[in-house]
């Protein structure tokens, strides 16, 4: 990441229980693309390596938890959840996911994609989705994450947060980013902090508004 204050920063994750990477050539029609994670896929980010098409996203909390491979969020915009047939309205197994044939440029013929896919590990990592109360709450992972992102599905010009304990991650002053924003990290907002099995939230807005739907991946 490069922030606009000239500042750099980067995530670095490999290949493992949780995460798997995979390239295929679009076909134009529904089809199932093979993995290697052997557990069932609860989030994917897709993009065409041909061309300048947006990152499409989907996550086992879209909808609400209600047959989210009807849904699909972006991940360079700030736009709500959008219900179409991306994924072929099929939900993504243990051993495939699947792009539908009309699926914004992510399956065009001969196109050559990516595809990352996530799955929660037992104290590593998890893959969730809670609902905003307005108030405080604490979301439980299993562990204390020292990364996390979230994003609000169901509201227009809402981020992907990005926070991490580098940084600065605690009660109060976070050092907050944006997947899909190149400004500078924020430093005078106060989103909660991690605890020893998860993570609390303020009212904040951006990560806890009253019957906002959240979608979040955090890692130890």
């Amino acid at each position: 990441y490069t922030g606009g204050d000239g500042s750099r920063f980067a995530w670095l994750f490999k290949r493992s229980a949780g995460l798997d990477v995979v390239t295929y050539t679009g076909t134009g029609t529904t089809h199932q693309i093979p993995h290697s994670l052997n557990k069932t896929v609860e989030m994917f980010w897709l993009k065409s390596r041909g061309s300048s098409a947006n990152w499409m996203v989907y996550h086992k909390g879209l909808n609400g938890g209600t047959n989210p491979e009807q849904y699909y969020i972006r991940l360079n915009l700030t736009n709500p959840e959008v219900q179409a047939s991306s994924f072929g309205d099929t939900a993504p197994t243990s051993t495939h996911f699947t792009v539908g044939s009309s699926s914004n440029a992510i399956n065009s013929s001969g196109d050559p994609c990516i595809a990352l896919l996530f799955a929660s590990v037992t104290g590593i990592s998890k893959v969730g989705y809670y609902t905003g109360n307005g108030s405080s709450q604490t979301i439980t992972t299993g562990f204390s994450p020292r990364f996390v992102i979230i994003r609000r599905t169901d509201g227009s010009e809402d981020h992907w947060l990005v926070l991490d304990t580098t940084r600065g991650w605690v009660s109060g002053n976070d050092k907050g980013l944006k997947l899909n924003s190149d400004s500078a990290q924020g430093t005078s907002e106060d989103y909660g902090a991690p605890t020893s099995t998860g993570f609390s939230l303020t009212s904040n807005g951006w990560v806890n508004y009253n019957t906002g739907n959240y979608i979040y991946y955090a890692h130890a």
